[in-house]
């Protein structure tokens, strides 16, 4: 099982365009769903925690955090972003806390972008063991309609130091979903050098999902549609799911 790095290229343009989208939107609902869950001063997981905006958040509730992902490039912009938060450099499917959490969030596709449901369910069972026992779990994903509602989107970023192209495509089939990068930066000889790059997401639905937590060991997992529960304005085809390592 080869390290997930796909993201180490795309760090910079994350962290100044996604690292902040998606937290403004979600926030508010995983305040009201899981915050309320978790101890004074508790310790969360932040899973795939990407350039660390979701970090420096929930430390700045007053819990404390540590954030795991496989791109050591997103981690140095999480370094500066959550300079408060534990940092571990591991894939996701395959790592191990020094000290349990009391809650666990993976947030912004990070359960859509495994191929394979043996592939989640490892990850499920990496966060089971990494949670105190009656510790929770929250991850957000998107279903097919997310993945119809976004396919044939396309937008550009232009800017003195960077120009950035970004399409969307489903392939209803396969499915899966992709987003096609393109990236230009400028060379030190005054010219600029394009990168190519494209990361793939892939439909799980709501019922292989809940099945997979229930073999990993978690309880009583519950569906929260991301705009009529968690009030998110920018979740078409959006769902998230709760479930509870029992105690």
């Amino acid at each position: 099982m080869k390290p997930y790095r796909l993201y180490d290229d795309f760090a910079p343009f994350y962290n100044l365009y996604w690292g902040d989208y998606f937290l403004e939107d979600a926030q508010e609902g995983v305040a009201d769903v899981l915050l309320p869950r978790v101890p004074d001063g508790g310790r969360i997981l932040d899973l795939c925690c990407g350039t660390g905006q979701t970090a420096a958040w929930l430390a700045a509730c007053g819990f404390r955090v540590v954030g795991v992902d496989s791109s050591p490039e997103m981690l140095r912009y999480a370094a500066e972003n959550a300079p408060q938060a534990e940092l571990v450099c591991a894939d996701a499917r395959r790592f191990e806390l020094t000290e349990p959490a009391d809650a666990a969030l993976a947030t912004f596709d990070s359960i859509n972008h495994f191929e394979t449901i043996e592939e989640i369910s490892a990850v499920f069972s990496c966060v089971f063991e990494a949670l105190r026992p009656g510790g929770w779990f929250l991850f957000d994903f998107n279903d097919e309609e997310g993945f119809a509602y976004n396919a044939g989107e396309s937008y550009s970023v232009c800017r003195d130091d960077h120009v950035a192209i970004v399409r969307s495509e489903y392939d209803e089939d396969a499915r899966r979903g992709s987003s096609q990068i393109t990236l230009f930066t400028p060379t030190a000889d005054g010219f600029w050098s394009r990168r190519d790059l494209e990361i793939p997401e892939f439909f799980h639905g709501a019922e292989e999902l809940e099945t997979a937590l229930t073999r990993a060991g978690f309880a009583s997992p519950r569906t929260f549609d991301a705009t009529e529960d968690f009030g998110m304005e920018k979740a078409e085809g959006r769902s998230f799911l709760l479930a509870q390592k029992p105690l």
